[in-house]
């Protein structure tokens, strides 16, 4: 069994939007498209059918990985491509009422890889 798992989630890879509208990435959370591939975001699942989510981080998130503990996210916020933002989204296994609690962010790619060296999070993710 592998320590890490890796899932990267790009445009380019998802063929229609209906696989974009829900897509699972681990345990409560997936990729979550309002209306176009411009409001994904990455949302948590409150409920037993995968039909409601609460928002951890905002649109546009085109890139995630995760490991047992967290999910890494790159943001363009409102898909403005000149910005990337990162976030370190702590995993909640059991249902948790405030998911948004365990968001680290938005980081710059400096404050990132300080933030990941200091959780002990592997440049794998």
């Amino acid at each position: 069994m592998r320590k890490y798992i890796l899932r990267i989630f790009t445009f380019a890879s998802l063929y229609s939007c209906n696989e974009l509208r829900n897509s699972h990435i681990t345990e409560r959370y997936y990729f979550v498209e309002v209306d176009t591939r411009e409001n994904m975001s990455l949302g948590y699942c409150v409920n037993d059918d995968n039909s409601s989510f609460v928002d951890v981080v905002g649109e546009t998130v085109f890139a995630v990985g995760y490991d047992d503990k967290y999910i890494i996210a790159k943001q363009h916020p409102s898909n403005n491509r000149a910005v990337t933002n990162y976030y370190i989204v702590q995993i909640y296994k059991e249902f948790n009422y405030s998911p948004e609690k365990g968001v680290i962010g938005a980081l710059t790619l400096k404050q990132f890889n300080e933030k990941r060296k200091e959780l002990g999070i592997s440049d794998e993710v």
